[in-house]
């Protein structure tokens, strides 16, 4: 029996200390947000999206607009493969060959080498849905890691894009999954958060935002500005460095 509870008191240490060092390392990266002026064309909101995740990923913008052409149509997905391959072993294009066999994100983040606790930043409450379902597991895998993770494509999504919209403007991460569970794509939501901070259509008063799954006029509890928001530092915060596949995923 002592080594089976020596084991699983190594498994949990090491699971905590990488939690440590994800944290640590998106802790340096939050409040990444940047005027890029000029290089932006009113109403594009592909290139500026290009902008905004090849500076929070570290990446190429050229390289970033390939994979959106060729591979990640959806910017929820292209999010979500950059992500994995920052926190994982892949580069985008492996990760997409992976969709075209048919696997969900999270399958496809256990094929990158993606722990688990890379999804799961620290809340104060339960955060409901749509992240409710998805935290009630990580509980579970944290107090038994024989519990098998069921995450979805879109909890994955949800996931992901509220992690990437809390580092890149600094704002807490109950902010970021409001903004992302409001029925817009990450995109959306990025790009209207810019414009309000750094001027254009958004930031003049007009409330339709553009592009994205579901838009809808937002009323003021809704609107992505966070400036009333302090930003939470303390959060457990994994970040990187750097189509049509809906039919793989559920």
């Amino acid at each position: 029996m002592w080594p089976n509870r020596r084991s699983g008191a190594i498994k949990t240490l090491a699971t905590l200390v990488l939690g440590a060092l994800l944290a640590c390392g998106a802790a340096a990266q939050a409040g990444v947000d940047v005027n890029f002026g000029a290089n932006v064309h009113a109403g594009d909101d592909a290139r500026l999206f290009v902008s905004i995740t090849s500076r929070y990923f570290d990446r190429e913008p050229r390289d970033v607009e390939g994979w959106q052409e060729r591979c990640y149509p959806d910017p929820d997905d292209l999010a979500v493969a950059l992500f994995l391959s920052a926190n994982g072993d892949m580069d985008p294009d492996a990760i997409f060959a992976l969709r075209k066999q048919g696997l969900g994100w999270f399958e496809v983040s256990q094929r990158c080498h993606v722990p688990v606790v890379a999804f799961f930043p620290a809340v104060a409450r339960d955060p409901g849905p749509p992240y409710g379902k998805a935290y009630g597991h990580w509980r579970k895998y944290r107090r038994d890691h024989r519990h098998v993770m069921k995450l979805n494509d879109e909890e994955i999504r949800h996931l992901v894009g509220a992690q990437v919209i809390r580092d890149y403007y600094g704002v807490p991460l109950e902010t970021a999954m409001k903004w992302r569970s409001s029925g817009r794509d990450v995109r959306s939501v990025m790009v209207r958060e810019y414009r309000s901070r750094h001027g254009g259509r958004e930031g003049k008063g007009e409330d339709k935002a553009e592009g994205g799954k579901g838009d809808k006029p937002r009323g003021d509890d809704d609107k992505p500005h966070g400036h009333d928001d302090k930003p939470n530092g303390n959060d457990n915060k994994p970040h990187g460095k750097s189509d049509d596949h809906r039919r793989h995923g559920n």
